[in-house]
């Protein structure tokens, strides 16, 4: 049975769709093993607001009344499942923190986990200076300002940094985010003249590869997993988040991996999971276990693992199959 260690729901964020229970229902039916539920620490003054949070009339008081409910909602949901003898399926409950936006967000996100004691956060960098970077190619460029394609990775990877030292979070979310607008096709870098999807980083921009292995062995120093995410799929990608280049570097590090979906409603939930699985076998013998947070019998978390080829004869799979 898979795992996923970060989704969303439209009942507590503006940008997905579906009911919590609906989400997690779906969930159990599928027969995932266990499966977290990761709403957004909210954000602390409005003009940090969404749009569609401002076309529903929120405010930063509302948003922290509605995680209040989320968290509240989620922890009966997790008692009323993991207490179910005949589902196979874990619930974990937690937030998504992310990095990028300031440094009062993220100390409001350790208040949070001192607040709340989750199973997991998941700690993410969607915002350079406060700019998003994953919404649109409008943004992303306006996040991008005058800096060169060099100047705007090692910005996100600087960012990254600073969240992962102050949460260090169970679990980091999409890892190499920052690709996600880019048109590497087109993008050319400014110092070397190459395109974006000929750029070897570690041997074009080796100060940005350099703090990339800084924070891979800062995650793997406190014990974190990196997320497989499948959500880069879905909106264009032909593998998961992280790259190649930085799996190889992870494992090389001695990191380990998690699985996510990042879903934002029914429809998301394990979508694109065989292609992962197809991700994963390709990767070789250098990836031998996917691991996940798990709890035990006391409720307590703790790091679990199973083989990849363990988790491939898993009759999870056949509903993929056409």
């Amino acid at each position: 049975m898979p795992h996923s260690h970060h989704s969303h729901s439209g009942q507590y964020v503006s940008h997905a769709v579906d009911s919590l229970e609906t989400i997690v229902d779906h969930a159990i039916s599928m027969n995932f093993q266990t499966f977290c539920l990761t709403e957004h620490v909210p954000r602390y003054t409005d003009d940090l607001l969404y749009p569609e949070e401002i076309a529903k009339g929120y405010t930063a008081t509302s948003l922290i009344d509605i995680f209040d409910r989320y968290y509240s909602h989620a922890l009966q949901i997790q008692q009323r499942v993991n207490s179910d003898a005949k589902t196979r399926t874990k619930i974990l409950v937690g937030f998504e923190c992310e990095g990028g936006i300031s440094a009062e967000y993220l100390n409001q996100s350790l208040k949070f986990r001192e607040r709340f004691n989750p199973d997991v956060i998941v700690g993410s960098v969607h915002h350079i200076d406060g700019i998003d970077v994953d919404f649109d190619r409008e943004t992303w460029l306006k996040a991008k300002g005058s800096k060169s394609l060099h100047d705007l990775f090692k910005r996100y990877y600087e960012l990254q940094y600073e969240m992962l030292k102050v949460v260090k979070p169970e679990v980091v979310g999409h890892f190499d985010l920052v690709r996600l607008m880019s048109l590497p096709d087109d993008d050319k870098c400014e110092l070397t003249g190459k395109l974006l999807r000929d750029v070897d980083i570690q041997l074009d921009w080796p100060d940005v590869w350099a703090l990339i292995v800084q924070n891979v062995e800062f995650i793997v120093g406190y014990g974190g997993l990196v997320e497989f995410n499948s959500a880069a799929i879905r909106k264009g990608w032909d593998t998961a988040y992280p790259k190649p280049e930085i799996v190889k570097l992870i494992l090389q590090k001695g990191g380990k991996f998690c699985l996510s979906d990042d879903s934002h409603g029914v429809q998301q939930v394990g979508l694109n999971y065989e292609k992962v699985l197809k991700y994963l076998v390709s990767i070789g013998d250098t990836l031998k276990y996917i691991h996940f947070w798990d709890l035990d019998s006391d409720g307590k978390k703790f790091v679990n693992k199973r083989t990849i080829d363990d988790l491939a004869r898993d009759e999870f799979w056949n509903k993929y199959k056409s």
